[in-house]
């Protein structure tokens, strides 16, 4: 037999591993379908008309199913269906964590794992990698593989949240129904699927592999505490002026403490003014940017969300001229606006037709752009701080008109400030201070310094 022979049977043969291989993922991407029904913060006791949207989804170890949160987020029906199957088959939503944008299901019946292959999760990549897309694109029904190398690694704002988390960009044909697929490079997931940018070209983005690590490695019990952050606010060290008032050498470079939250302070830990020199072993920058990788920066916050809440760091800074480090215990941020929620019922309480509720991103969201709110309700929520005497932002949302109400049908969107000159800490506080009222007058102080009094009986 000649060499010739020999060279095509080698190929015929390769050719033959990679049509299997390739048949293996496909039979691992499932199409993803989900009926939802949104609520509606305006009115919060009824919710949207139910929406069907479709997304992808990765079959993993344990029969579980792989996607986005916002493929299944607020959904009130979920099925799934495999490559070349005509059936589909009713899932369940195991857990999300709406923070990371991930989310596992399950199928009960058996059936739909066989002839499957669990994929396995890789690493993160490098860039120009070599990745391959998988899933099912504006509503086909057949699987899609598009091709793209990886062109950026850095922090990216997840939309479906609005957290701050690591992403990778790259260029591989992305579309709505791509969303929960899988990345694939050397036949495991190097990411997720989750986000493009309408305007570029070109332009989209995975949830990379240590972010899916790290969901996995968080729900194993069933939990989603999700990533750790910072509880303070730290300014570029960028200006020379700055650097010599805080007594840095020119060896040294940091961010500034410029705002400890009420939580911190409580630690005592660190004070406004300390600058943070490095964060476990890494020297941070002028810029806030730590050492990644070859001529790589990026963000230093990269090395919380490496880590899990509750997980420690070592911070080494710089107070009154001297170094020193600290074991800084990690956790959530505080916040006055509690973040985008999704699977939960809205809270409000109504008294006298007047509705009350708690300021949310998922209230400001009722606004297409957080811009277009009234302008009090934006700041408090990119500018609010928690305190000792509030931590939750109550809302007189609306009036629903009736006779105990009139003369104040026109408020709405009014922070309010105290009841009968006690201080609201927060809904559940409010609520709690009205009904305590037995007898008499019940006076609420709104924002604006406007009073609404009604009495309690007629209430």
């Amino acid at each position: 037999m000649g060499r010739k022979s020999l060279s095509m049977i080698a190929f015929a043969v390769l050719l033959a591993s990679l049509n299997s291989l390739c048949s293996d993922l496909k039979s691992s991407v499932v199409k993803v379908y989900s009926v939802q029904s949104k609520p509606y913060y305006l009115q919060p006791w009824q919710n949207g008309v139910q929406t069907s949207s479709n997304g992808s989804g990765a079959i993993i170890g344990g029969n579980k199913i792989i996607t986005n949160a916002h493929v299944v987020a607020d959904s009130t029906f979920i099925m799934v269906r495999k490559q070349g199957d005509p059936k589909k088959y009713i899932a369940k939503l195991d857990i999300a964590g709406h923070q990371c944008d991930l989310a596992l299901l399950s199928v009960e019946d058996p059936d739909f794992f066989k002839g499957t292959t669990a994929l396995e999760i890789g690493d993160l990549p490098f860039l120009q990698d070599k990745v391959s897309a998988m899933g099912y694109p504006l509503g086909g029904d057949n699987i899609s593989m598009t091709d793209g190398v990886v062109s950026r690694i850095e922090m990216i704002a997840y939309s479906h949240s609005r957290s701050y988390l690591l992403g990778v960009q790259i260029d591989a044909a992305i579309n709505p129904g791509n969303s929960g697929g899988p990345v694939i490079k050397d036949d495991k997931i190097a990411g997720i699927a989750f986000q493009q940018v309408p305007e570029g070209q070109n332009i989209a983005y995975m949830i990379p592999a240590p972010i899916v690590k790290h969901f996995l490695e968080d729900v194993a019990d069933g939990i989603y505490d999700g990533f750790p952050d910072l509880d303070f606010r730290g300014m570029r060290m960028e200006n020379p002026d700055m650097r010599e008032w805080a007594k840095m050498s020119d060896r040294q470079t940091g961010i500034l403490v410029v705002f400890i939250s009420e939580n911190e302070k409580k630690k005592g830990l660190l004070r406004k003014g300390d600058v943070i020199l490095e964060i476990d072993g890494k020297n941070i920058a002028n810029d806030g940017t730590i050492p990644f990788r070859d001529d790589q920066r990026i963000e230093m916050n990269y090395m919380l969300w490496l880590k899990k809440i509750g997980d420690k760091c070592i911070f080494k800074i710089l107070r009154d001229g001297t170094e020193t480090e600290i074991d800084y215990p990690l956790g959530r941020m505080t916040s006055l606006v509690e973040g985008r929620m999704y699977d939960v019922l809205p809270r409000y309480y109504i008294s006298s037709g007047m509705l009350f509720m708690p300021l949310t991103s998922n209230y400001l969201d009722c606004w297409d752009d957080w811009n277009q709110a009234p302008q009090e309700l934006f700041e408090l929520a990119v500018n609010g701080e928690v305190t000792e005497e509030r931590d939750e932002v109550v809302l007189l949302s609306d009036v629903l008109a009736d006779d105990g109400n009139i003369g104040y049908q026109n408020f709405r969107y009014e922070p309010v400030l105290s009841v009968n000159s006690s201080k609201v800490r927060n809904l559940k506080d409010f609520v709690q201070k009205i009904e305590s009222v037995k007898n008499g007058f019940i006076e609420i102080e709104l924002s604006s310094k406007y009073r609404i009094v009604f009495d309690s009986l007629k209430a």
